[in-house]
């Protein structure tokens, strides 16, 4: 669930807000509101970053590929209002937009995003033909064609086409 939450985060356009250690599942043991605790609730555990390396390692991914793809960092609400399509037909507890990276010179000239929020598993027959992998279910992947997409519970898969 962690992962599919930084996934939203970082393919949502506008400014991306990660909280100091979030990268890598840092926890204030359970205290919300922690302004007048000790250092021992508020200070960052760096153990929890080779623990939690995967997630670390995901979130310097999914960093990466924001900065590559000006898609994902369009700059005026005209650009949103044309370029993203969210679709209205997905399966209940998913998530899934369009955006057209060609409108802001993406070498990724369309872009899937699907997020499963839900518990169970979801198969998904892609419109328009082929699809390349960027993401796959919470983890980056080489990229392969696809034309249909298994959503496993609770994450993250990014397609995209380099051509209209």
């Amino acid at each position: 669930m962690h992962k599919l939450a930084l996934s939203i985060v970082l393919t949502s356009q506008g400014i991306s807000f990660l909280h100091a250690g979030t990268e890598f599942l840092r926890s204030k043991k359970g205290i919300e509101n922690s302004y007048n605790s000790p250092d021992s609730i508020n200070e960052i555990d760096w153990n929890l970053k080779t623990v939690n390396k995967d997630v670390f390692d995901y979130v310097r991914q999914l960093i990466r590929m924001r900065k590559a793809h000006p898609a994902f960092r369009m700059q005026t609400a005209e650009q949103l209002q044309k370029n993203i399509k969210f679709d209205e037909a997905a399966p209940a507890g998913v998530v899934s937009y369009e955006i057209n990276g060609a409108a802001v010179a993406d070498g990724w000239k369309n872009i899937q995003v699907w997020f499963n929020g839900s518990s169970v598993e979801r198969t998904v027959h892609l419109r328009g033909g082929s699809w390349m992998k960027a993401i796959d279910n919470n983890l980056f992947v080489a990229p392969s064609e696809t034309g249909v997409l298994v959503l496993k519970p609770y994450s993250c898969s990014v397609l995209f086409k380099n051509s209209n």
